[in-house]
């Protein structure tokens, strides 16, 4: 007899596998999360050596699951049937050895608030936690660390700041005038730079632009991004563009998150964002920024957006306009440091990118 009759086996996210691991998630009120890049199963190999309780279950049947995004375990299920049969465990195993061998240091876990005590009891610790979602890390003090290394490099005569964060791909005209406001309507201005490079321009690119772009400013601060504000962990449509229920829940841990963890112990207490014309799903985001921070004691300050020869300034437009080699018109929507960036050789590769991909 078998004495451990369940298989682990990596699962295809095509065709009729696929289907099998959306199904099965369905199953527990789950979404299959497109982002995911691996996923995993468990089988029964030895349907002899299973409980009589579980016999209803035949050999090969998917009995649990789970799968990555980068630093991020999600989509993790495992039937009430097997539940106290050490599975979730092995799940776990499987990738945060993955993850370690690989280099990562912080491990991410998204799921049910009502199922993060057993990642609790597997050595994860919670960041943070909504009616729908849980956030937690492998690391004992990492968003402590991270905040204590923001408010090192603060000024400490200052009591209360303003913020931005922004993605910047690439920095427009738009940008500009967004920083330019928000620098005048208070004392000091934090911008937070979107981490995540699942931008065409890479994080180290809109970084170096955004730089050189407030270089005039003495009252701002540009900080380092992270995992814990609009991530693959925290808000994954995000980058996948999707206005849904999902979206909003996302959107929500998003902002719980940056409103408890982020904005009170490093005294924000202002957040400045543009008004958003063309992306409903950015637009539904700033919607629930403004119900959702002020809780925090963070004030939604709502930028009218930027407008050029009647139309209002996105980064949108400006990848739109480098796909067509509009560089005349760009040179309109951007300011010169971004402009120089894009006629420069570094950008070339990112060009090509950009009229590789259907806009």
């Amino acid at each position: 007899m078998n004495e451990y009759p369940f298989e682990l086996r990596k699962i295809s996210l095509k065709g009729k596998s696929r289907q099998q691991l959306v199904t099965f998630l369905e199953s527990f009120h789950l979404n299959f999360d497109d982002d995911v890049q691996e996923a995993i199963g468990i089988f029964i190999s030895d349907q002899n050596s299973i409980t009589e309780s579980s016999q209803q279950f035949g050999e090969n049947d998917l009995i649990a699951c789970g799968g990555c995004s980068g630093h991020v375990i999600k989509c993790i299920a495992v039937r009430e049937e097997f539940q106290n049969t050490g599975l979730l465990s092995k799940i776990i195993s499987y990738f945060y050895s993955r993850m370690k061998k690989s280099g990562i240091q912080n491990i991410l876990i998204y799921t049910k608030p009502e199922q993060s005590e057993k990642f609790i009891n597997l050595g994860f610790n919670a960041i943070v936690k909504t009616e729908n979602v849980a956030l937690l890390e492998s690391e004992s003090d990492g968003i402590s660390r991270y905040v204590e290394k923001i408010r090192e490099r603060l000024p400490a005569e200052i009591n209360e700041f303003g913020c931005i964060v922004m993605n910047a791909n690439p920095f427009t005209n738009g940008h500009q005038y967004l920083v330019d406001t928000a620098s005048r309507q208070c004392r000091h201005l934090l911008i937070f730079p979107v981490k995540e490079d699942r931008s065409v321009f890479p994080y180290e690119v809109r970084f170096q632009l955004i730089k050189e772009n407030i270089r005039p400013y003495e009252n701002i601060s540009l900080l380092d991004g992270s995992d814990y504000i609009i991530s693959a962990a925290s808000f994954p449509t995000y980058f996948l563009k999707e206005n849904s229920d999902i979206s909003r829940i996302q959107a929500e841990l998003d902002l719980t998150l940056f409103g408890s963890r982020i904005a009170a112990p490093l005294r924000i207490t202002q957040r400045f964002v543009g008004t958003e014309p063309y992306d409903l799903m950015t637009a539904g985001y700033n919607a629930q920024m403004k119900k959702i921070l002020p809780m925090y004691g963070v004030q939604p300050i709502i930028i009218p957006r930027l407008e050029i020869e009647g139309k209002a300034v996105s980064a949108s437009q400006i990848r739109k306009m480098l796909y067509e080699n509009d560089f005349s018109l760009i040179e309109k929507f951007v300011p010169p440091a971004t402009y120089h960036f894009l006629i420069s050789d570094e950008a070339i590769p990112i060009i090509q990118k950009i009229k590789q991909k259907k806009l």
